[in-house]
């Protein structure tokens, strides 16, 4: 049986454009794999946790790193618009965004310490999926001694339950600077019954979003602006934690999508599958076009990357912060489906890619492995390059963050999953020296004068 690291990396590379219908998670080790990542797994860009949740805790340490001379390896393009879909741009909504948010200065960190977060109850694992722009609130949750799972939410260090409905399976994904989280449990009394219902947490209370039976949030702007989807076929945003969701539009020529995140101006993006387009493989799997919806209710296709030479023939967008847009595309559609072979052909295909909304450039990130995890208002990104390291890019250096504890050779051990705007706080999650997941901060700060 191979172990949880070698399953972790053929799930991430596999995963990557994945638009299956989700489900809770069903066994225990495949729980914690399929966690580190579920954030990105629901808006199309997969790949996993670490370990199973299996020992006790260690301590928490504070491990300094350098920056490693160089500037990340891109690739300028301005790509190409999707041809199989139309790009209707008629205003029918707005969509709420931040009226005094603004981009705080910063320099590029060029070492980073690294922290354990408390956990409540002392659960063994536990990790985190999201934060925000300050990283002074962050969420995600943990995997208590008895088993199952816990909302978390973490403000300057302290960690707190949140508790959601259900019992099947739960997490935060997105916090704002108010302290407001969104995210989604798992209800139902039998699997043709079971499904994801999306919450909002704030002032201590949990409720549910309006407008929905089944459905997902992702994330939350300053303004309490949400996205996140019904678990079918539509992208929605709703505009308060209390107002009735608008159903995103889709163009002609798409069959489903997912709104995956917001940014600070109302601009959504999110990921739309293309159905009956001729690129389709052989494999049946239709590729998936990165999309973005403006706040004044138009909308068109991202560009889509050239990697080696070659268009793109699928890529998703998961995240956007002061219109930068981070996500993956690759030559080949396809990516799904573990263990089958041709899985290192399929690896060397995908790449990350960051997409400029405001200009439409598009570059392609050789450095990181997967796609980036967050990014932040200057479009610095986070995410693990193709060694397995946690890193930090910014537009001067990469700079390799400190494991928890030493990973094993070729191993994935650490995941880096939000980014501050002012680049000093990072948190995610990193094995403990049993291998077991536990959720972390980076401080960072730059180079001494």
């Amino acid at each position: 049986m191979p172990n949880e690291r070698d399953l972790l990396n053929e799930h991430d590379l596999l995963n990557s454009l994945d638009d299956e219908p989700r489900g809770p998670s069903r066994v225990d080790i495949q729980r914690a794999i399929a966690d580190g990542r579920r954030r990105r797994a629901r808006r199309g860009i997969a790949y996993t946790g670490a370990a199973a949740v299996t020992a006790l805790a260690v301590a928490g340490a504070a491990v300094a790193t350098g920056v490693l001379d160089q500037r990340p390896t891109q690739v300028a393009a301005t790509g190409t618009a999707p041809t199989a879909v139309s790009t209707p741009a008629q205003p029918q909504y707005t969509i709420p965004g931040t009226t005094d948010w603004s981009v705080p200065p910063s320099i590029p960190p060029a070492r980073c310490t690294l922290d354990r977060l408390p956990v409540p109850d002392n659960a063994p694992a536990a990790l985190v999926s999201g934060a925000d722009p300050t990283g002074r609130y962050l969420v995600g949750r943990s995997y208590p001694k008895a088993g199952g799972y816990q909302a978390v939410i973490w403000h300057d260090g302290k960690a707190a339950k949140v508790m959601l409905p259900g019992d099947l399976e739960e997490s935060l994904q997105d916090v704002n600077s108010t302290g407001t989280a969104v995210g989604w449990s798992y209800t139902g009394n039998g699997e043709a019954d079971t499904g994801p219902v999306p919450y909002v947490y704030h002032d201590g209370k949990v409720s549910k979003l309006p407008g929905v039976r089944r459905g997902s949030a992702y994330a939350i702007n300053n303004a309490g602006a949400i996205a996140g989807d019904d678990n079918g076929d539509a992208a929605l945003v709703w505009p308060s934690a209390t107002a009735q969701p608008i159903r995103l539009p889709l163009p002609a020529g798409a069959s489903r999508a997912s709104a995956n995140d917001i940014d600070e101006d109302g601009t959504v993006v999110g990921t739309m599958t293309v159905s009956g387009q001729s690129t389709a493989s052989a494999s049946g799997v239709a590729p998936t076009v990165p999309y973005v919806w403006f706040a004044d209710g138009t909308h068109r296709p991202l560009p889509m990357p050239t990697i080696d030479g070659v268009q793109a023939a699928t890529a998703s967008v998961a995240g956007v912060h002061n219109g930068w847009a981070i996500g993956v595309a690759s030559r080949d559609t396809k990516t799904r489906g573990a263990g089958s072979p041709g899985d290192a052909d399929r690896a060397a295909a995908t790449r990350a890619v960051r997409w400029n909304i405001r200009n439409r450039e598009v570059r392609v990130f050789d450095d990181l492995g997967f796609g980036a995890d967050a990014t932040n208002a200057h479009g610095w990104q986070v995410g693990t390059d193709r060694q397995g390291r946690a890193v930090l890019l910014t537009d001067t250096a990469i700079v390799v963050l400190p494991d928890l504890a030493d990973p094993p050779p070729g191993g994935l051990a650490t995941i880096p999953s939000t980014l501050s705007d002012d680049g000093r706080t990072i948190a995610g999650q990193s094995d403990d020296a049993t291998g077991k997941i536990q959720p972390i901060v980076w401080r960072c700060r730059p180079a001494s004068p």
